[in-house]
Protein backbone atom coordinates (compact mmCIF):
# COMPACT_ATOMS: atom_id res chain seq x y z
CA UNK A 1 0.00 0.00 0.00
CA UNK A 2 1.20 3.20 -1.03
CA UNK A 3 1.33 6.32 1.42
CA UNK A 4 -0.90 9.08 0.03
CA UNK A 5 0.94 12.32 0.52
CA UNK A 6 1.03 13.25 3.94
CA UNK A 7 -0.88 10.86 5.96
CA UNK A 8 1.38 8.50 6.98
CA UNK A 9 2.91 11.93 8.88
CA UNK A 10 -0.84 12.70 10.00
CA UNK A 11 -1.04 9.46 11.59
CA UNK A 12 2.15 9.66 13.60
CA UNK A 13 1.33 13.25 14.64
CA UNK A 14 -2.26 12.52 15.78
CA UNK A 15 -1.12 9.44 17.73
CA UNK A 16 1.37 11.38 19.10
CA UNK A 17 -0.82 14.10 20.08
CA UNK A 18 -3.30 11.52 21.52
CA UNK A 19 -1.26 9.91 23.70
CA UNK A 20 0.47 12.80 25.08
CA UNK A 21 -3.04 14.33 25.41
CA UNK A 22 -3.98 11.28 27.84
CA UNK A 23 -1.21 12.67 30.19
CA UNK A 24 -2.70 16.46 29.99
CA UNK A 25 -2.94 19.13 27.98
CA UNK A 26 0.11 20.78 29.51
CA UNK A 27 2.14 17.79 28.91
CA UNK A 28 1.53 17.75 25.31
CA UNK A 29 2.21 21.25 24.89
CA UNK A 30 5.70 21.24 26.94
CA UNK A 31 6.75 18.19 24.77
CA UNK A 32 5.60 20.17 21.62
CA UNK A 33 7.08 23.58 22.64
CA UNK A 34 10.04 21.58 23.58
CA UNK A 35 10.28 19.91 20.37
CA UNK A 36 9.87 23.39 18.43
CA UNK A 37 12.52 25.16 20.68
CA UNK A 38 15.14 22.44 20.41
CA UNK A 39 15.02 20.68 16.88
CA UNK A 40 12.71 23.57 15.24
CA UNK A 41 9.76 20.67 14.67
CA UNK A 42 6.47 19.89 15.27
CA UNK A 43 4.75 16.65 15.97
CA UNK A 44 5.03 15.62 12.09
CA UNK A 45 8.46 15.84 12.22
CA UNK A 46 9.06 12.72 14.22
CA UNK A 47 7.99 10.46 11.16
CA UNK A 48 11.46 11.07 10.25
CA UNK A 49 13.44 12.14 13.15
CA UNK A 50 11.75 9.52 16.20
CA UNK A 51 15.04 10.52 17.90
CA UNK A 52 14.16 14.10 18.59
CA UNK A 53 10.98 12.70 19.94
CA UNK A 54 12.44 10.25 22.39
CA UNK A 55 15.18 12.93 23.54
CA UNK A 56 12.23 15.17 24.53
CA UNK A 57 10.34 12.64 26.07
CA UNK A 58 13.60 11.57 28.41
CA UNK A 59 14.01 14.84 28.98
CA UNK A 60 11.02 15.84 30.77
CA UNK A 61 9.85 12.49 32.07
CA UNK A 62 13.18 10.59 32.81
CA UNK A 63 12.48 6.93 32.90
CA UNK A 64 8.78 7.63 32.54
CA UNK A 65 9.74 8.30 28.83
CA UNK A 66 9.30 4.29 28.42
CA UNK A 67 5.62 4.35 29.44
CA UNK A 68 4.96 7.04 26.71
CA UNK A 69 7.09 5.40 24.06
CA UNK A 70 4.94 2.01 24.72
CA UNK A 71 2.05 3.86 24.41
CA UNK A 72 2.78 5.37 20.84
CA UNK A 73 4.01 1.96 19.46
CA UNK A 74 0.76 0.22 20.97
CA UNK A 75 -1.19 2.81 18.52
CA UNK A 76 1.05 2.36 15.58
CA UNK A 77 1.27 -1.03 15.39
CA UNK A 78 -1.00 -2.18 13.38
CA UNK A 79 0.12 -0.17 11.01
CA UNK A 80 3.74 -1.37 11.19
CA UNK A 81 3.51 -3.25 8.15
CA UNK A 82 3.97 -0.16 6.35
CA UNK A 83 7.80 0.80 5.64
CA UNK A 84 7.95 4.44 7.28
CA UNK A 85 5.77 3.40 10.13
CA UNK A 86 7.89 0.46 11.06
CA UNK A 87 11.11 2.34 10.54
CA UNK A 88 9.48 5.36 13.38
CA UNK A 89 8.73 2.60 15.70
CA UNK A 90 12.26 1.20 15.63
CA UNK A 91 13.69 4.64 15.83
CA UNK A 92 12.05 5.33 18.88
CA UNK A 93 13.59 2.12 20.54
CA UNK A 94 17.20 3.27 19.89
Amino acid sequence: MEDIPGVTKALVSVTISQSLYEISKAVHDEVGNALYKKYNCYFHDCLDHPEYLVDIIQQIFGDGYISIIHNINKRLEEFSYQKPINEFLLGLHK
